[in-house]
C-alpha cells in the first residue's frame, strides 16, 4: 500500500491538488514550494543512499529524521547510508554517477578552493592571474602575492604545492579562470579522482593545495578568497568561498532540463540574486560546481520519495550549516518536481 502524509497542510494545498507526474502541466512555483515544505510522501521500503564523506554526518541525521516521519500507520519508509561501492539506489555525488541514473538533479553546491598553511598569513586572497601563476609554476614565493593582499606584508618564504588535486576542483578552477579570459597552463597539479579528505589534514609550512571547499570546511582549514581588484572608493573586492559567496554564484546558474536530468552552467553575465531581506547580492564566488542527487533504480518509487524528502527546505537548511551550500530556490523547486514524477500526490490530512 502506498499513500502520503501531510504535515500542517494549509488551504493552499487543499485547493492545489496537482499530481506530480511528468505528464501534468507545470506546478506553479509557489504551490510547489508550499507542498514541499508541508508534505512528504511515504512509500513502503528502504533505499540505500551513498554520500560524500563530508556529508556523512548530515546523511545520518536525515536517515534518522526519515525514520520518524514515515512509520506505522503510514507506509514504513527508511533510508540506509552505505558506502559508494555498495550499489546504492540513491547516490549523492559531484562526480559521475556509478550507476546509470534514471533521474539526476542538483542537490548542493561545492567549490574549488586553494587552502594554505603559512603561519605569518592570517587570511589570504589570490587574484585570478596569480592562481594561474601558481598553477603554471611561475609563483614560487609568498612575496609574489603581495599585490593581491593590499595592506599586508607577505612573507619572503617558498610557496610549495601539494601535487594531488581533486579532479572536480581542478576542473572547476580551470573553467573559472578561462571564463575570466585567462589562459591556464597547469604544470603543478595532478588531477585525481582518488583524493580523500585526510590527505590534506597536515599541510606543511608554505604549502598550497587545490581541493573542494567541503574538504576545507570539514578540516577547519583556511581557503583563499579571490582578489578582484578595487572598487570606485578604492576598497578591495573579494570573492569569498563561504555559503554567501557560493550561493550568490549559484543564482547565476542557468538550468537545462531533459526527461531524466537537470544540469546547470554558470552565466557570469547573469546578475546574482540578493538573498531574501537584502537588496545587494554578495560578490559571487564563481569557481563552483553542483553535487548531484542520482536516482539509480528506475522502477522503484522509494528512492524518488526519499529524494523528495531530502529536497525539503529543512534539509537544505542543514546543508547551509555544514560543509556545503544549498542550491538556490528556483533550482530546488525544479529538482523537487523532477524527482517527484510518478509519486502519489501529497494531499492534506482529512479534518473533522
Amino acid at each position: 500500500m502506498k499513500k502520503s502524509k501531510a504535515i500542517l497542510a494549509g488551504l493552499i494545498l487543499g485547493t492545489a491538488a496537482i499530481t506530480l507526474t511528468a505528464c501534468d502541466p507545470p506546478m506553479p512555483p509557489e504551490v510547489a514550494a508550499a507542498l514541499a515544505e508541508q508534505t512528504y510522501t511515504c512509500v513502503e521500503g528502504n533505499a540505500n543512499v551513498s554520500a560524500p564523506d563530508a556529508m556523512a554526518d548530515l546523511m545520518w541525521g536525515w536517515t534518522d529524521s526519515l525514520s520518524y516521519a514515515c512509520f506505522d500507520p503510514e507506509p514504513a519508509m527508511t533510508a540506509t547510508a552505505v558506502l559508494q561501492a555498495d550499489n546504492p539506489e540513491l547516490e549523492i555525488s559531484a562526480a559521475d554517477s556509478e550507476c546509470e541514473p534514471a533521474v539526476s538533479v542538483p542537490f548542493a553546491v561545492d567549490a574549488a578552493v586553494l587552502i594554505y598553511m603559512e603561519s605569518e598569513v592570517n587570511s589570504l586572497s589570490v587574484s585570478p592571474k596569480s592562481i594561474a601563476g601558481i598553477m603554471d609554476g611561475s609563483i614560487t614565493n609568498w612575496k609574489q602575492l603581495a599585490k593581491d593582499n593590499p595592506g599586508y606584508d607577505m612573507p619572503d618564504y617558498p610557496l610549495t604545492i601539494v601535487p594531488a588535486a581533486d579532479a572536480l576542483a581542478l576542473k572547476a578552477m580551470t573553467s573559472y579562470l578561462e571564463d575570466q579570459g585567462i589562459k591556464v597552463n597547469n604544470k603543478v597539479f595532478e588531477a585525481s579522482s582518488e583524493t580523500t579528505i585526510d590527505q590534506y589534514s597536515l599541510l606543511e609550512e608554505g604549502q598550497v593545495a587545490l581541493v573542494p571547499n567541503s574538504y576545507a570546511v570539514y578540516l577547519g582549514l583556511y581557503p583563499a578568497s579571490i582578489y578582484l581588484g578595487q572598487d570606485a572608493d578604492d576598497f578591495p573586492i573579494f570573492a569569498t568561498p563561504d555559503v554567501s559567496g557560493m550561493q550568490s554564484a549559484s543564482t547565476q546558474w542557468v538550468m537545462k532540463t531533459t526527461e531524466a536530468a537537470i544540469t546547470v552552467t554558470l552565466d557570469k553575465s547573469k546578475v546574482p540574486t540578493p538573498p531574501e531581506g537584502s537588496d545587494i547580492a554578495p560578490v559571487p564566488y564563481q569557481a563552483i560546481y553542483p553535487v548531484n542527487l542520482n536516482v539509480c533504480d528506475p522502477g522503484d518509487l522509494v528512492p524518488r520519495a526519499v529524494s523528495r524528502f531530502l529536497l525539503r527546505l529543512d534539509s537544505q537548511g542543514a546543508l547551509a550549516a555544514s560543509n556545503y551550500a544549498p542550491i538556490p530556490e528556483f533550482l530546488r523547486i525544479a529538482a523537487l518536481l523532477k524527482v517527484s514524477a510518478g509519486l502519489p500526490t501529497p494531499t492534506p490530512t482529512a479534518t473533522e
